[in-house]
């Protein structure tokens, strides 16, 4: 009687030490899910967002006004290229980091020639995420979309 006794205790306990387990693996897949949505929420809180717009003239600090791009999202702005601003194939690459609210003017851009091409920003994040601001002007409206990742 006593061997009956102990394979029954033996086999409840294997069958709590599963359901333990099969707990555990929904615990720890929660607990995934939650550290994803943490690092999803950081990259929200610090996300950048340039936008190329016309500046109006600022007397006090001598800023005559013009094309400028500008920091609108709510994290800086880094390893930042865009396309030429004269409307010449290629990228102007370097272009200083621009902390939100900030932004850099764009001294030789020509709507005109523009109007006919579009404009793309290559920026990161801070944790190296990388967007694209892309503005393009159909029948003569400025039109601005961005992009999440690599390329247009």
């Amino acid at each position: 009687m006593t061997n009956w006794i102990q394979a029954l205790a033996a086999a409840a306990l294997v069958i709590l030490t599963w359901r333990s387990l099969l707990v555990l693996r929904g615990y720890a897949k929660d607990t995934k899910t939650i550290a994803d949505k943490s690092v999803e929420q950081i990259e929200a809180v610090q996300k950048p967002f340039l936008a190329l717009v016309f500046k109006p003239e600022n007397i006090p600090e001598r800023f005559p006004g013009g094309w400028a791009i500008e920091n609108q999202g709510s994290g800086a702005a880094l390893n930042i290229r865009h396309s030429h601003p004269q409307g010449y194939d290629g990228w102007v690459e370097n272009v200083t980091p621009i902390p939100k609210g900030d932004f850099r003017v764009l001294p030789t851009f020509d709507r005109d020639v523009m109007q006919n091409r579009v404009f793309t920003i290559e920026y990161e994040s801070l944790s190296g995420t990388k967007y694209n601001t892309i503005v393009d002007w159909p029948g003569h409206v400025m039109r601005t979309r961005f992009q999440e990742g690599e390329g247009q």
